[in-house]
């Protein structure tokens, strides 16, 4: 193994971070080394940085309080770590998290650069690692990641893009836009790339072969490969749908592997007995049991999204009369969020419709309940309140609401 107490894997959003920085860990940690991986999401991530409302802030101003509070929460990390014997596995905050503020609110590349400098000066110390992940054809490899990763998270993501500053400057909309805004970024990260003065490596990963890059990787960092078992048979007695506090689990097999549907579809689990599973690139754990009969899942590790300790039952599924769904459907109005939303029906199944392209199936759990397929934490409720039907949209998790929406006349 190199010499290093930090590992930077690094790249644009779906190119592999995540999975890649899990992956080390546990070789490392097969080699005996000790590690540690921190998701980017993860709940009390050391670099999250999280900074109070100023009210009349603009977005600019804002922004640049975030560099400076960023740029001090590296600072503590560093110190931290050069304190301990674990190699230390960070995903995404040296480039994407940290140029994604600076490149979105459209600064100088200049401004950009000489804070990712600073950042740079700081992690030298820990003589780190720097792997990143690039694609020439950014459009290619975002059009493959919002294939992935379906409908609700692209919709999601194409809306932040278009709020950027880089792209309302210049006046780019939907895909072209994301496309336009990543470039920019993908384009600072190689520049810094080739300045940085630190152990490095570049996988370019528009050919998708991960066996390849994962060799590269290892023969890199000096560490033997150690083989993992990722299915047996025996695995698929678990394929099923299991319904949870507002979430919907599917487990089945594909390629060859189990996979879960949660966040996004086919999310890849790594055994670590018969029954239990890590999710690869998540930092989630479930164990598959039996009780009084009833298939379960516990998520008895969880670093986010998640609580952990929650259990759910495998579903069966609610039968309702479509004359009864029929009866949801229609133009709804929320005051407090000031939007309007849809419910529609299409071939016996509800629908949660946002606009044209961007719609959620909603999932019975019982006649006047539903909840958002691959959301987590949600509920929705309608009501008949003075003749009048209504809903409310109870996200939980880090920003619960419960915003009520009224059907219009």
């Amino acid at each position: 193994m190199i010499n290093t107490k930090l590992i930077l894997v690094d790249g644009i959003t779906g190119s592999g971070k995540s999975t890649t920085a899990h992956y080390i860990a546990r070789q490392l940690q097969r080699n005996g080394i000790k590690a540690k991986w921190y998701y980017e999401e993860e709940d009390w991530h050391p670099l999250h940085v999280k900074l109070k409302e100023k009210k009349k802030e603009s977005e600019i101003e804002n922004c640049k309080r975030y560099m400076v509070e960023f740029v001090k929460k590296w600072k503590d990390f560093v110190e931290k770590i050069n304190q301990e014997d674990t190699v230390h596995i960070i995903e995404s905050f040296f480039f994407q998290d940290s140029l994604n503020p600076p490149v979105f609110n459209d600064f100088d590349k200049n401004i950009t650069k000489k804070y990712a400098y600073e950042i740079y000066n700081l992690v030298k110390s820990s003589n780190p690692a720097l792997i990143h992940i690039y694609q020439e054809d950014v459009g290619q490899a975002l059009r493959r990641n919002w294939k992935t990763r379906g409908d609700s998270w692209t919709n999601m993501f194409l809306r932040r893009c278009e709020q950027a500053l880089f792209c309302k400057n210049r006046k780019l909309k939907g895909r072209k836009a994301s496309i336009a805004l990543w470039n920019e970024l993908t384009n600072v990260s190689k520049e810094l790339y080739n300045e940085f003065d630190m152990k490095k490596i570049q996988i370019e990963n528009s050919k998708q072969k991960w066996d390849k890059y994962r060799k590269e990787i290892l023969n890199f960092l000096e560490v033997e490969q150690k083989e993992e078992i990722l299915y047996k048979k025996s695995f698929n007695q678990y394929c099923d749908e299991y319904i949870g506090k507002g979430y919907m689990l599917r487990s089945h097999v594909k390629d060859g592997r189990l996979c879960i549907d949660s966040a996004w579809p086919n999310l890849k689990l790594l055994p670590v007995s018969d029954n239990e599973f890590e999710m690869e690139g998540f930092p989630f754990a479930f164990r598959f049991y039996k009780y009084k009969g009833i298939k379960k899942v516990k998520i008895y590790k969880s670093g986010c999204y998640f609580k952990q300790g929650g259990i759910a039952d495998k579903y069966i599924p609610v039968e309702i009369d479509e004359s009864i769904m029929e009866k949801y459907c229609g133009t709804y109005w929320c005051e407090k969020d000031k939007v309007e939303r849809k419910i529609v029906l299409k071939e016996g199944k509800l629908f949660y419709w946002r606009e044209k392209g961007n719609e959620s199936q909603l999932i019975t759990v019982s006649k006047t309940e539903f909840m958002m397929e691959l959301l987590i934490e949600n509920s929705i409720v309608f009501k008949k309140v003075k003749g009048e039907w209504q809903f409310t949209f109870d996200i939980k998790g880090k920003k619960p609401s419960n915003s009520l929406f009224v059907r219009k006349s």
